[in-house]
């Protein structure tokens, strides 16, 4: 804490940090069946917090029954309407957290015709007022201005004229607020001198905000947060604000008109649909800013509170009279120390052994709490303690928090939160009930928990090898890369200026809008428009790129045409500037400086990004190297083995395709793998109906692009785009095509169908994905819903079966040999030159041989060299 405050309050948004804990902890009870989920929750984030801020005092602030909220129904009857009312468990548990805030010394305070928020408001300002009478060189006015550049609440001059102000400096404190809640309302309180303790999903994770922080989330000055909620409203709290107006327009209203009353002191500037719903929503507006208003003036003191006096004996009584055995535990030796008035001595370690799991059922199949190392993010940890990696590798049972939440959510939102576990140092009771509770979750889905236990967490240790090995570059071959791209990138600008004309920042999507559609005035039918201009994106290129194409087709041009294909041959020069600029700033230039002492890259492989299940790669992104192209095995050719070593890469064949024949029970497509002959030629056989021998490379080249392309929706346009075939062909041939393939189109008919009656789709083992956007409104979001819905099985068993592929591989690897990369659907070993045969075979039998249980043959191929580039 800051030298400058002498006293530290902490405010307790009671009932909402309650919510949680009794949501988040399941059904915790007593031996006589009383429940405690709600007051463990509470004293489990409430008592880790103040241990940690070393509060002066404590107080938690509550909505009064039936009365809380009379003041402001009476500006808008339907406040708070809607919502659902907790079931009687909740109410039950209320007296005991009481007597338990009691026992522990802290206030506990609720008024007539105020909420918990105003409560919070009202003793925060007092806090501050007394902060500032503390700083006796600073004039009252000079304060006020000072408090009111910061935040929304008023600092009445009276208050500064009370009795207070002329007493002497020495009887009054330096104050530090710490407000604990999970609701953003609390945002308008936080100041220079008080900041929150926001609460997210479970006790995982805190959002820490600052006056800073404050204005980075929301993009608007601190003091404009009330005016932010009175425009774009609160669901929450049924307050509607201004009826068709969202976050982002308020937030660029108010960074424009400064205050609510700013915007509409400025109506006759603003044009279009903005305007009337403004116009419309007037009454509305004023009427939330008045709802959403923390008061200030609530029959509370903060001279009432009393200061905080640790009892052990009270504590330790009441904790155990509630049976929570742990806490008692935890807390028993620092509240000696506490009670004693000694320093406490804090474990910064974020990991556990769980020694009890008190009334839990101690036995499992997999996982047994009492020997069981829990944390959030395993692989982290054992990068940052090489003491806990050496514990895992040697055999240790783990448990990895966010893995599990992640594979219970696949589409959570990731939020920037802040760590809970290394913030506040919730070890024991913390993670050891969110471990229960996502085990109790997981259990209920058999298949669900064997992918958790069988497939992503024995995948976490494999991981952390490989990113700790990293991969060796040539930094020299990189140089040399570097300064021929930027030559290259500097003769494609120059080609660009030459056709346009003009010079520009070809990376400004204004200005080559303004080049390509103003001054060049190539065509902009078709071509989408936004608000700053017709866009550059690389769709609206490929169309204009479709027509050059076109026109170079044709056998005679008008000059009309000639001047357009003219023209239109800029498309083709930005679209490999844009091509080439990107290697050159994301690959080329960066790897170089991301290299340790033995100019090996580390990149990080994450389970937990991908609905899918599929790895990802980030700092570097090494699976985003483009694969195909000519460019990318150039960048790939600088990823070297170290000397003596040699690379072998094993890669799975026509994957997708052989699964997806698996999924949709295709007998005919199964058997055409399993016999060996070519998928594609077959394919095309039976579509255009002629012998295999009579298809030609051409036809061929359809039936592959379709094969893969089935899976993820292609359309007749997109077809014929890949192909050059006309649309009519391209649609005659889908339809022949699932003429043939009768059995897959039923199949992605089937996961559509389940996605749309259950929720949720899942792969062969049982990984799931939430759909809540297949039944949605909106065709665009729809459309890409129902894309991923189809495109998941397929992608996610292939991610199950590759996770359990390289768990299988790094168990039989020899010594000299070490995994260091996965890449779609490949592996890749570095090992000594004289086993490079030994671990193809290895890699080869253990890749094919994987799933017996499908029945279809899994095809590997398996090629050696002395950098990525030549695999």
């Amino acid at each position: 804490m800051a030298e400058k405050y002498d006293k530290t309050l902490v405010i307790i948004d009671g009932k909402s940090v309650f919510y949680r804990g009794f949501y988040a902890m399941g059904n915790l009870s007593k031996s006589d069946g009383t429940p405690t989920s709600g007051v463990y929750g509470f004293a489990m984030i409430a008592m880790e917090l103040v241990r940690k801020l070393h509060p002066d005092k404590v107080v938690v602030a509550w909505d009064k029954a039936k009365t809380s909220t009379s003041k402001r129904k009476a500006i808008y009857s339907e406040y708070k309407a809607g919502r659902v009312k907790p079931p009687e468990d909740f109410f039950t548990q209320i007296p005991l957290l009481r007597d338990l805030v009691t026992a522990l010394g802290w206030g506990f305070l609720e008024c007539d015709d105020y909420e918990a928020d105003d409560i919070i408001g009202t003793l925060a300002l007092q806090a501050d007022q007394e902060t500032f009478l503390v700083d006796s060189s600073a004039s009252a006015d000079a304060l006020l201005t000072q408090r009111m550049s910061n935040t929304s609440r008023s600092v009445a001059p009276a208050s500064l004229n009370s009795p207070t102000k002329n007493a002497s400096a020495r009887n009054h404190f330096r104050w530090m607020t710490y407000i604990i809640s999970s609701d953003l309302d609390m945002l308008q309180i936080v100041d220079e001198n008080t900041r929150m303790y926001r609460l997210l999903k479970g006790f995982s994770n805190l959002e820490e905000f600052d006056v800073a922080a404050v204005e980075e989330k929301y993009g608007i000055r601190k003091a404009q947060f009330l005016d932010l909620k009175a425009i774009k409203g609160d669901n929450s709290d049924n307050i509607p604000g201004v009826p068709g107006i969202g976050e982002k327009g308020a937030v660029k209203l108010l960074n424009e008109y400064g205050t609510l009353q700013g915007v509409y002191e400025h109506l006759d500037e603003i044009k279009g649909a903005v305007h009337d719903k403004l116009v419309a929503g007037k009454e509305s507006a004023f009427m939330s800013y008045k709802l959403a208003k923390i008061m200030t003036d609530a029959p509370v003191s903060l001279s009432d509170i009393p200061d905080l006096v640790i009892d052990k004996e009270r504590i330790i009584s009441a904790l155990k009279f509630l049976e929570f055995n742990s806490l008692v535990r935890k807390y028993s030796e620092e509240l000696t120390k506490l009670d004693k008035g000694g320093e406490k001595v804090v474990d910064e370690s974020d990991a556990i052994e769980v020694v009890d799991s008190d009334t839990e059922d101690t036995q499992d199949d997999y996982v047994d709490p009492k020997d069981l190392l829990i944390c959030q993010d395993v692989k982290q940890r054992m990068h940052s303690d090489l003491g806990f990696a050496e514990k895992i590798l040697n055999g240790a049972r783990f448990w990895d928090l966010s893995q599990a939440d992640f594979l219970l959510n696949p589409l959570q939102r990731k939020e920037t939160q802040v760590d809970l576990l290394s913030l506040m140092n919730f070890d024991d009771d913390a993670e050891r009930q969110e471990f229960l509770r996502q085990r109790r979750e997981l259990k209920q889905n058999p298949k669900l928990y064997k992918i958790y236990t069988d497939y992503d967490l024995p995948l976490i240790p494999v991981l952390y090898k490989m990113e700790k090995k990293g991969v060796k570059i040539d930094k020299e071959y990189f140089s040399k890369l570097q300064v021929e791209y930027k030559n290259y990138v500097s003769e494609i600008e120059q080609k660009i200026y030459t056709k346009s004309g003009v010079m520009f920042n070809i990376n400004s999507p204004i200005q080559l809008s303004d080049v390509l559609f103003i001054q060049m005035v190539l065509p902009t039918k078709g071509i989408k428009k936004t608000t700053r201009g017709y866009s550059t994106g690389a769709k609206e290129l490929g169309k204009l790129n479709e027509l050059r194409l076109e026109l170079l087709e044709k056998e005679t041009l008008s000059e009309g045409e000639k001047q357009l294909l003219d023209g239109l041959e800029i498309v083709p020069m930005i679209i490999e500037y844009r091509e080439a600029s990107k290697l050159l700033s994301t690959y080329i230039t960066p790897l170089p400086s991301l290299t340790d002492s033995e100019d090996a890259v580390h990149t990080t492989f994450t389970q937990n990004v991908t609905a899918t299940g599929r790895l990802s790669s980030v700092n570097p992104n090494l699976q985003n190297i483009p694969v195909r192209t000519e460019e990318g095995k150039r960048i790939r050719a600088g990823f070297i083995a170290r000397s003596g070593k040699i690379f072998v890469s094993a890669d799975y064949s026509q994957f997708e395709l052989r699964l997806a024949a698996v999924l949709a029970g295709d007998e005919s497509l199964i058997e055409t793998f399993n016999s060996g002959v070519d998928v594609h030629t077959k394919t095309a056989s039976e579509v255009f109906e002629i012998p295999m021998e009579e298809v030609t490379k051409n036809q061929r080249r359809v039936a592959k692009t379709i094969n893969f392309g089935i899976m993820y929706g292609m359309s007749p346009k997109g077809l014929a785009d890949a192909t050059g075939m006309k649309f009519w062909e391209a649609k005659k041939f889908i339809d022949d095509y699932f003429r043939v393939r009768k059995p897959i189109k039923d199949y992605l008919e089937r996961i559509l169908t389940q996605a749309r009656t259950d929720g949720f789709v899942e792969t062969y083992y049982g990984r799931r994905r939430p759909t809540p956007d297949v039944n949605s409104s909106n065709f665009v979001v729809r459309q890409g819903a129902e894309r991923a819905a189809q495109n998941m099985p397929i992608q996610g068993t292939e991610a199950d079966l590759m996770k359990k592929a390289m768990i299988a591989v790094d168990q039989k690897l020899p010594l000299g040999a070490d995994l260091v990369l996965q890449i779609h659907d490949s592996m890749i070993v570095e090992c000594d030159e004289n086993l490079a045969d030994e671990v193809a075979k290895i890699l080869k039998e253990t890749m094919e041989g994987i799933a017996p249980e499908l029945k279809i043959k899994l095809a590997v191929e398996v090629t050696t060299g002395p950098n990525w580039g030549c695999l």
